[in-house]
């Protein structure tokens, strides 16, 4: 649709022989349309190719009493007729195939790239599921101004069409930082050939908006004949029709005068052939292929593509559930490089050195260490938290061992503390090692109130009351799958622990 837009407007008009009317047979020109320019590019007639055969009748869409439908486009290998060269051409036949290639890649398809947009994903259409082959769908979010925030790369069509769960889920800066990577290792020997070929592109560019000027001038100047003509034919003693002739060529003479000098200006600010200065410039920047690819006039639809020129797929796979991600790109041409990159992940649990992490930890803590010297000790060891932090903190080395010791049921060097009062009563991180939980999901039951609790006067430590079968009922609350709470439910009424049975009777 893109390129529609684009030549539309370089394009502005168009021209048609009228085939019915008063002015049956004469040009017209006329604004273009994007049907109309897709009729034109499809057609061989554009190529110098004469053909018979492209549409067929399909008796299956025909419909009584309407002669004109049931009408179906061949494809090209099963045409009668195809005669090469028969026809004046506006291009060659090579290039019209090439274009007609270009325009079904250009379709958002499971087996095509697809059109290059603006965002800011690099490798959208070209990303595939490591693990089930599929195309990765690209995932923005915005913030309130409407900017992007931040994009992912998922494989959802498993999920979508039978309601499996979702294949693998990944952060796309990740991903595209290493293929950046690769493609400027791989352009760093070709900067002399890169130069030569960006010299080539400017001045095809500048030839081809050369030849969109000449046809404007062309245009301009046959509409100045045709009112000239008009003027000259009519009779002097229709004045009235004189006069608005006279008017009409006196405008077109004016609209050819302000296109010449528009040209001329276009021409002195773009001349067709680069000077040797500019072509210095080219080469100093083809030298440089990071600091171009980097650079603020280089937009995000250059970099694609670039990327589609020269890499025809790329595969990502995650390893397990954790921050590990197994990359593969193929170049054009067949060869294929392989890769592993870290991409950024929620929780601790999914490192795929956690074991190693959280007994170093509580080693540490252990040795009497505070949390601030634990996390030195973890960040000069090469352990790195999860998302995007660098280096651990205090306050996350400090909640690390509390659910390490709540979890694995390990007292660690603390002093005991008095049972709270009361009977069938716990302090809030026995309860959370007594249901093998983290604290902070306690206390989250509380602050929702699914558990019976109430705060020590004096102190804002919670005693919590749960007797052997309210701690049955937490540890059946514990099982439930991560978002159920956070779902919308067929019957919101119903305590959280009967939803399930109530849905299962409601399906049968």
């Amino acid at each position: 649709m893109r390129c529609w837009r684009i030549w539309s407007s370089t394009v502005s008009k168009i021209g048609v022989r009228l085939r019915e009317g008063p002015d049956a047979g004469e040009l017209e020109w006329r604004r273009p349309n994007r049907m109309t320019l897709q009729n034109i590019v499809h057609n061989p007639i554009y190529a110098g190719i004469y053909m018979h055969g492209r549409r067929a009748i399909d008796p299956r869409r025909r419909i009584a009493g309407r002669t004109s439908t049931g009408k179906v486009t061949v494809p090209m290998e099963q045409w009668k007729v195809v005669l090469p060269g028969r026809l004046p051409a506006y291009i060659d036949e090579d290039r019209w195939r090439a274009n007609l290639a270009r325009l079904q890649a250009n379709r958002a398809t499971a087996g095509t790239p697809g059109a290059v947009r603006e965002g800011p994903a690099l490798l959208a259409g070209l990303l595939r599921c490591g693990r089930c082959g599929r195309k990765m769908a690209v995932h923005y979010t915005h913030r309130p101004d409407g900017a992007v925030n931040g994009y992912s790369y998922g494989c959802s069509r498993a999920r979508s069409d039978y309601g499996l769960p979702r294949c693998q889920h990944l952060s796309g800066a990740c991903v595209d930082t290493h293929v950046s990577a690769a493609l400027l290792e791989m352009l760093a020997p070709a900067a002399l050939e890169v130069s030569l070929e960006a010299a080539t592109a400017i001045e095809a560019e500048r030839a081809r908006l050369e030849a969109l000027w000449q046809q404007r001038l062309e245009r301009a100047t046959h509409a100045a004949d045709r009112a000239c003509r008009c003027y000259r034919l009519a009779e002097p003693e229709n004045r009235l029709v004189v006069r608005t002739l006279e008017r009409d060529w006196e405008q077109a003479l004016v609209e050819l005068e302000r296109l010449r000098e528009d040209h001329d200006r276009f021409l002195a600010s773009s001349p067709p052939v680069l000077s040797p200065a500019d072509r210095d410039r080219i080469r100093v920047l083809a030298a440089d292929v990071p600091a171009l690819w980097h650079a603020a006039t280089t937009t995000n639809a250059d970099r694609k593509q670039l990327l589609r020129t020269v890499i025809d797929t790329g595969t990502g796979s995650v390893i397990g559930d954790s921050e590990q991600v197994t990359v593969e790109i193929g170049w054009a041409g067949g060869h294929r490089t392989g890769g592993q990159l870290v991409r950024p992940v929620a929780r601790l649990e999914q490192l795929s050195y956690y074991p190693q992490l959280a007994a170093r930890v509580l080693e540490l803590d252990d040795a009497g260490l505070p949390a601030a010297r634990i996390a030195e000790h973890l960040d000069a060891e090469g352990f790195h938290p999860p998302k995007r932090f660098e280096v651990f903190g205090s306050q996350s080395i400090r909640d690390l061992v509390q659910r390490l010791r709540a979890t694995t049921g390990q007292p660690g060097h603390r002093t005991p503390t008095p049972p709270p009062p009361g009977r069938h009563t716990w302090w809030m991180s026995d309860l959370a090692r007594e249901l093998a939980m983290p604290p902070v999901t306690v206390y989250n039951w509380i602050r929702r109130g699914w558990v019976t609790a109430h705060q020590q006067p004096g102190t804002r430590r919670w005693i919590i009351t749960a007797d052997p079968t309210e701690r049955e009922r937490l540890r059946e609350l514990r099982r439930l799958p991560p978002g159920y709470h956070t779902r919308r439910r067929w019957h919101p009424d119903l305590p959280p622990t009967d939803r399930d049975d109530h849905a299962a009777k409601a399906k049968l």
